[in-house]
């Protein structure tokens, strides 16, 4: 049964799996930091988490792994999440979105990377609740570009350390949309690539090339397109709640990295397309040389076939029959015209 259909004839609110990792692992990781303190504590699914809520400090809650839907609500219970947010924590194709809750702001993005190999875009969604002094993250894997955040979290005399959790989850975003703009390079690089082979000589494995490109850019473009959106609902009056005014710098930077990194997926996307008409293009160029050959050919040969059909011809009177050199007459003539037609040719410069 498809994972999306787990929540047909459910109601609103119902907080289902509907991921492909059912059996997965789950990791619980909590750190206490501060600008003099530093405290992580790593629970498993079996564990019984304790959070230590009187902390004077910032809280970060990060869960490894999504498929258990009784730890989703029990957190969603102790941080008072609402039933529709967890529903969206634990639908791992969740559109990319803000949603403010009153009492929490509530944002999902994807990290995306590409495999080496394959060039295939993989993606993971990333949850965000941002609550008063805590951030709580829900991710579907353990793996995740933030272990520099982490240790950087270590050291209380870092900025990161001293600021409070907005920065935190600022850096978390700024983070990922870095990473877009690493892997739009990576694509730019590959449509480079197949645009020297294209130029050089097209072939079938050009084209299903251009197709999976297609097919990933597609999916960068479904997951970046709305961070513009997103980032500009961040810079709104509405998130000083959460989003203190001294961050109004940081927000406005990260929507210029935003803007490009939206300009650049829109671009590579119609290079991608452009790609499709250039191999088309040098399809047809090869086609029209292939012709101009044979058709260059078979100018050739007319002359000559009108000489050997003259004189393959059974009439008695035929002077030319009777020559002692007739027949090498007749063949240098035909070689001659072959020179004297690949000279004009070769002036008219038609190959």
């Amino acid at each position: 049964m498809p994972n999306s259909n787990r929540k047909l004839g459910l109601l609103p609110g119902s907080v289902v799996y509907t991921g492909e990792n059912p059996n997965y692992n789950i990791t619980v990781t909590v750190i206490y930091y501060s600008k003099n303190s530093h405290k992580r504590d790593v629970f498993s699914s079996d564990d019984k988490i304790s959070i230590d809520l009187s902390f004077d400090g910032n809280i970060w809650i990060n869960i490894d792994g999504i498929n258990d839907v009784n730890l989703i609500k029990e957190i969603g219970k102790i941080f008072d999440i609402d039933s529709l947010s967890l529903e969206d924590i634990a639908n791992p194709e969740q559109r990319v979105k803000i949603d403010d809750r009153d009492s929490y702001i509530h944002i999902i993005l994807k990290m995306l990377q590409i495999e080496l190999l394959t060039k295939e875009v993989q993606y993971e969604q990333l949850s965000l609740i941002i609550k008063d002094n805590i951030l709580i993250t829900f991710q579907e894997t353990p793996y995740d570009m933030f272990e520099s955040i982490r240790t950087r979290l270590e050291n209380p005399s870092t900025k990161l350390a001293s600021k409070d959790v907005s920065y935190l989850a600022y850096i978390l975003i700024d983070t990922i949309v870095d990473n877009y703009l690493l892997i739009l390079d990576e694509v730019e690089t590959e449509i480079d690539d197949i645009e020297n082979k294209l130029v050089e000589s097209a072939d079938r494995e050009d084209l299903e090339n251009i197709l999976a490109l297609k097919q990933n850019i597609a999916v960068l473009k479904r997951f970046i397109s709305p961070i513009r959106e997103l980032i500009s609902k961040l810079q709104a009056r509405s998130m000083l709640n959460y989003f203190h005014e001294d961050m109004k710098y940081y927000l406005r930077d990260l929507n210029d990295h935003g803007i490009i990194v939206f300009d650049t997926v829109d671009m590579l996307n119609n290079r991608a397309t452009e790609l499709i008409q250039l191999y088309h293009s040098m399809i047809s160029n090869t086609m029209n040389e292939v012709m101009k050959i044979l058709a260059i050919i078979s100018t050739i040969f007319m002359p000559l076939s009108f000489i050997v059909g003259l004189y393959g011809m059974n009439f008695e009177y035929m002077p030319e029959l009777k020559w002692h050199y007739g027949y090498f007459i007749t063949l240098g003539l035909m070689a001659g015209l072959v020179i004297l037609m690949i000279i004009y040719f070769k002036k008219k410069k038609w190959f």
